[in-house]
């Protein structure tokens, strides 16, 4: 296989091992791609405070693509750029239609610099997502935020694939809703934003098309960028959709999965 010119990689469940650090044989190997002249993108729900707090992973990045596609972060400089906020009108629809769909649900802003919430529980089995905002019961979650990057939502004691049941009727433009799988969370994102759309404008605006791009995912959140690469790689564990995006399988993340074939591609085995 020819070498690629961009290593795309979701993060949690992905590159990163279970204790959401970077694996020694994940980290070698992107460091290695990048003297070889390969440019590395990490593309994650993640907010781009949630990238910059894992120290070893600003040697080995380029760029980070935030927030499920809405945020495009600059790993050299801490510089983070909003490109697809949430219309706000939408924003409070969506808010209305979601309550209706999921009884007890809880909510977050994020704003891509932090999250604004009502409620304590949308901190827990999150990590590095402060500062949070903490809002009483009556207050404008939807207003509060001066541009909103994603809605947070949780239900307590659910699934993500019965929330996004539960609410996959909602056809509302300029609006995308996501899941984790299991974890009990759905994201909402501008119907621009997605992990492939802003992977491939950042590409384009370097010369790079997708046949010189290898991806690696393990989530639904990862379908657009799998099917954009012209080479993907679902993760050994991973989603049965993020299967049926990817090209091609790889290891579990707790085995390098990346690395494997970062390491096979480059010659570096």
């Amino acid at each position: 296989m020819p070498a690629p010119k961009v290593i795309a990689t979701d993060l949690d469940g992905t590159l990163l091992g279970r204790d959401g650090r970077l694996p020694p044989r994940n980290q070698k190997a992107l460091q290695a791609a990048r003297e070889l002249g390969v440019l590395t993108v990490a593309v994650t729900a993640r907010a781009p405070r949630a990238v910059y707090r894992i120290p070893e992973l600003a040697p080995v990045l380029d760029a980070a693509v935030c927030c499920n596609g809405a945020v495009l972060y600059d790993t050299a400089t801490r510089t983070a750029e909003l490109r697809h906020p949430v219309p706000l009108a939408a924003a409070r629809e969506l808010h209305t239609r979601l309550l209706d769909a999921l009884p007890g649900a809880l909510f977050a802003v994020e704003t891509g610099e932090r999250q604004l919430t009502q409620s304590a529980f949308l901190q827990e089995g999150v990590h590095l997502n402060d500062p949070w905002v903490f809002l009483e019961p009556a207050d404008d979650l939807i207003g509060a935020a001066d541009a909103i990057a994603e809605i947070v939502v949780r239900v307590p004691g659910s699934t993500g694939e019965a929330m996004y049941e539960a609410t996959r009727h909602i056809d509302l433009p300029g609006v995308s809703l996501w899941h984790w799988g299991s974890f009990p969370e759905i994201e909402c994102t501008a119907a621009g934003a997605t992990k492939g759309s802003a992977l491939a404008a950042w590409c384009a605006e370097r010369g790079i098309g997708a046949d010189e791009v290898i991806a690696f995912g393990d989530m639904p959140n990862d379908v657009s960028m799998l099917a954009w690469a012209g080479r993907s790689y679902a993760m050994a564990d991973a989603h049965p959709d993020a299967v049926a995006a990817a090209t091609d399988r790889t290891g579990p993340a707790a085995d390098g999965g990346v690395a494997q074939i970062v390491e096979a591609v480059l010659g570096l085995a």
